[in-house]
């Protein structure tokens, strides 16, 4: 495991390379110096031709916004602060060879349907 962190400046996205058989963490995003502080700053990833809003910054409220996001792939990270440079922190590790602990998610919706069909069963068809 080993710290990761990139400066995306105004104006430019900023393509990252995952290298193979690793992942990044993406753990925190924070604002740079600022002469205006009542600007809100969007913050974006692009991953698989999809953007998507990761959350706003803000000097005034939300300087930094903490994460918890994988990356297994090359990414793109963008804001639309015209004036100054967004962080990026987290770190860089070998990808987990058991998986990661957020793929169990499907199989925890369909055990979710099973636990609803057996409580239905057992709870309002045997009380008939």
């Amino acid at each position: 495991m080993e710290f990761w962190g990139v400066e995306v400046k105004g104006g430019t996205p900023l393509e990252v390379r995952v290298e193979e058989d690793t992942v990044i963490h993406l753990s925190q995003a924070s604002l740079g110096k600022s002469k205006n502080k009542s600007e809100s700053v969007p913050l974006y990833v692009e991953l698989d031709d999809r953007k998507i809003c990761l959350g706003t910054l803000s000097h005034q409220n939300f300087p930094q916004i903490p994460f918890d996001l994988v990356f297994e792939k090359d990414f793109l990270l963008s804001h639309s602060w015209k004036n100054g440079s967004v962080y990026f922190c987290g770190y860089r590790s070998p990808m987990p060879e058991e998986g990661y602990p957020f793929l169990f998610v499907e199989n925890f919706y369909i055990f979710s349907l099973i636990f609803f069909f057996y409580c239905y069963y057992y709870v309002v068809l045997r009380i008939r």
